[in-house]
């Protein structure tokens, strides 16, 4: 929530310093994944206060495109009714992971929603667990696909846990947990350049020549899969998940997300290659 000593104004100014540190880092480490467009678009910002867009839409989530980020005011008015409830705060500094199980946990959004509420977060704060996750986004790192966010929130932790950005380590756990498994698998300068490449065609075409037929039908079955899984259990119902009530469906649905199918078709990979 919004005190005293935090205003709006304070907390984009907030945003748009990290927005500067992390902008800076992700061309260090990921560059030369991004294609050449985008990387010279990010090296020639020159006003970095009006990307961060702080309103309305109807979520608590975040989101971003090559324009903008957004942070959802509509979390302002969700951490106010959580604040009322007795013990809020009670531990101000608890956390979400450590560094030896950020890349890899079982951490949900109720794990999320915990912290919120035993550490007291504020508006400020919660803007800031989501902002480096948006950032790649931002600088090009694709979400359109449930195995794409897996991969960015993946490029997300690793950098946060190599700079010691704060990130909330609690998104697409799921997601994530394949996204790690098809990097340990196809290594890991293929994933980054994956998780930069938005053409579907093209990332088959260059699993293809760099790895092979089969490598390339492994990464579109599984993403397939689970698209497919994804959007049934959860993201059809994504305009439903605001206030209290919304919150509980979101952590619910996700909880029903079942990859089995996909860990399957991994493994039979794994076997036979």
């Amino acid at each position: 929530m919004i005190s005293k000593r935090d205003n709006f104004n304070e907390i984009h100014d907030n945003l748009t310093k990290n927005l500067k540190i992390y902008i800076k880092a992700i061309i260090e480490k990921y560059g030369e994944f991004i294609p050449t467009k985008r990387l010279n678009q990010l090296k020639s910002i020159k006003n970095y206060d009006n990307i961060i867009k702080i309103y309305d839409y109807g979520s608590i989530n975040g989101h971003a495109n090559f324009d903008k980020i957004s942070m959802p005011l509509l979390a302002e008015s969700a951490l106010r009714t959580i604040s009322k409830i007795p013990g809020f705060g009670i531990n101000k500094n608890h956390r979400t992971y450590n560094n030896d199980n950020l890349i890899i946990n079982n951490n949900t959004f109720m794990s999320y929603l915990i912290h919120v509420f035993i550490s007291g977060t504020t508006t400020s704060e919660y803007f800031e667990d989501l902002l480096l996750h948006e950032t790649m986004h931002f600088c090009g790192s694709g979400g359109a696909t449930a195995l794409k966010e897996g991969i960015n929130e993946l490029l997300t932790r690793k950098i946060a846990l190599e700079k010691n950005f704060k990130t909330n380590g609690c998104g697409y756990p799921k997601e994530v947990a394949i996204a790690y498994e098809l990097q340990n698998i196809f290594g890991e300068n293929i994933i980054n350049k994956i998780a930069f490449s938005n053409n579907n065609q093209y990332i088959m075409d260059y699993l293809n020549t760099t790895l092979g037929k089969d490598a390339a039908n492994l990464y579109e079955k599984v993403s397939l899969l689970m698209e497919d899984e994804f959007y049934k259990k959860y993201y059809k119902n994504i305009n439903n998940y605001s206030g209290i009530f919304g919150i509980l469906m979101k952590v619910y649905n996700y909880k029903k997300i079942n990859y089995k199918d996909v860990y399957i078709l991994i493994n039979k990979y794994k076997r036979n290659n």
